[in-house]
């Protein structure tokens, strides 16, 4: 919160410098909302979905295997000597431990596939934006939004400074031009 307001408080020292020495144009956009229309959008959640349900399918399959093996384990159990008992419950551990890295590894590989599926659209965004900005001279276009939700912009003194229907007209302009 410290740091959130500290950054408001030297953009806004940042920007009274800059209006005193000649005008300033700063627009501002909810990338969220760009984003979450964006042609393509549909096509990369289902690819990750895709990839996702994959990914749950060889987990649970892993599981499922570790699970027969414990219920094989404690089946057999009683008709073990201690060395056999020691030896299955080191590789149930081993096998346990696989499964767990198994999980992560699917974790990571998910933020992976999801940063690469989203890394197009957000170079399109930008592309867009860096058009419009252009086109209406803008110094600066500042999200209106964290990642998290919480406004960075709480007031405009003019709708004209949202440029986030531009964006997305943009966005559609080359859309149906590819």
């Amino acid at each position: 919160m410290v740091k959130k307001i500290g950054s408001i408080f030297f953009l806004l020292l940042f920007v009274v410098n800059i209006t005193a020495f000649g005008q300033l144009k700063i627009g501002y956009m909810n990338a969220q909302e760009v984003l979450s229309q964006m042609p393509e959008r549909s096509s990369v959640e289902q690819k990750l979905n895709n990839f996702i349900q994959q990914k749950r399918q060889q987990l649970q399959q892993q599981t499922a295997a570790f699970q027969d093996s414990v219920a094989e384990y404690q089946q057999n159990r009683g008709s073990m000597s201690e060395a056999q008992i020691k030896q299955k419950e080191q590789q149930l551990t081993k096998l346990e431990n696989s499964v767990q890295q198994f999980r992560q590894s699917i974790q990571q590989q998910i933020q992976q596939r999801r940063s690469s599926l989203l890394q197009p659209l957000y170079q399109r965004m930008d592309e867009a934006i860096a058009t419009v900005a252009e086109n209406r001279n803008l110094d600066f276009v500042i999200n209106e939004a964290t990642s998290t939700g919480e406004n960075v912009i709480y007031y405009s003194a003019s709708e004209q400074l949202n440029i986030t229907d531009e964006v997305l007209k943009q966005i559609n302009a080359t859309s149906a031009q590819n």
